[in-house]
């Protein structure tokens, strides 16, 4: 089941500028939706510093991901409903079952006698 879009105010918070940017530090800014514009607000860079960045081979031609959330609750309907409260009891095959009887009358599972 997917839930439902509940509309927030995606705010980027704003930081001093650190003294130390990484590639993986803007990727998974990118990666969760963040823009350049908003990249540039959230480290309180200039237009130029973040132009710079993503001139880097790693940020070069790199995008916000879109985040799209459904309207609607998605049910999938088309697979069969298990209840949870509903146990199932292993069944033992009928070679195990052979296996158990040839211990109790003493043979190996190759038949031979282990018992005297």
């Amino acid at each position: 089941m997917i839930d439902a879009n509940e509309p927030t105010n995606a705010t980027v918070v704003k930081q001093e500028t650190p003294a130390q940017i990484t590639t993986t530090m803007i990727i998974n800014d990118l990666e969760n939706g963040i823009d350049r514009s908003a990249i540039q607000a959230k480290y309180n860079l200039e237009a130029w510093e973040v132009k710079q960045m993503f001139m880097h081979p790693s940020l070069k031609g790199k995008k916000a991901k879109k985040i799209r959330k459904l309207s609607f609750t998605f049910v999938d309907d088309t697979v069969e409903q298990v209840n949870p409260n509903q146990t199932s009891i292993p069944v033992e095959t009928q070679e195990s079952f052979d296996n158990a009887t040839r211990i109790e009358e003493g043979l190996d599972h190759k038949g031979e006698l282990t018992q005297f």
